[in-house]
């Protein structure tokens, strides 16, 4: 008796990665392995909790261009008494999004030190006061304060000119993505897409 050559079987997907709806069933039953056990210590670090902790595929059940609406969307289904333990937002096409918002010159770099400063030496202040009886608390912190805003001015001037102009802007720097997707433990994954359902049209 010849041993048959045995089919096959798809790859489940590594751990943070995810296949498209309806790919699961493409599984026999003795395929599914939980990314959990396959990949202990990534699975561990997460707790056990996540789309892409389980027995099956995670799938996706909404997309959306902001993170917004994706957190929103995962709000509704944990209000509505669904275990949300089972879910992941993913974000696609990750990118860095800088806005300027102004020009910066050295004068605005001090007074910027003036605020940051100020508030450190508030805090040395206060400490102070409270670790070191018999002083006047409030000249202490008022004194604090004055010398943390004048080093912070001193810094931020000395900074800024230190660049000599290869950076005379400030910005806000975020990071975005093109889009969201809400995946949900393939178990799980027909009632989430049904209450995401039921809620868009009531």
């Amino acid at each position: 008796m010849t041993d048959q050559p045995q089919p096959e079987r798809p790859e489940r997907p590594a751990y943070g990665e995810y296949a498209p709806p309806g790919a699961g069933s493409q599984l026999p039953p003795q395929a599914s392995t939980p990314p959990a056990e396959t990949t202990g210590s990534a699975a561990e670090s997460l707790g056990g909790v996540g789309a892409f902790v389980g027995g099956s595929y995670p799938q996706v059940v909404a997309t959306y261009t902001k993170y917004e609406d994706a957190q929103r969307a995962v709000d509704k289904l944990s209000d509505d008494g669904f275990p949300v333990e089972n879910v992941s937002i993913v974000g696609h096409d990750i990118r860095t999004v800088e806005n300027v918002s102004g020009r910066l010159t050295n004068g605005k770099a001090a007074l910027r030190g003036v605020s940051g400063g100020a508030w450190f030496g508030l805090l040395i202040g206060i400490l102070f006061s409270f670790f070191v009886p018999g002083v006047n608390a409030i000249g202490i912190i008022i004194l604090a304060i004055v010398l943390g805003g004048v080093w912070g001015a001193l810094f931020g001037f000395i900074g800024h000119a230190a660049t000599r102009g290869q950076r005379d802007f400030s910005s806000v720097k975020t990071m975005e993505a093109g889009r969201y997707e809400v995946l949900v433990r393939g178990e799980f994954a027909a009632r989430a897409s049904q209450m995401l359902s039921e809620a868009v049209y009531k």
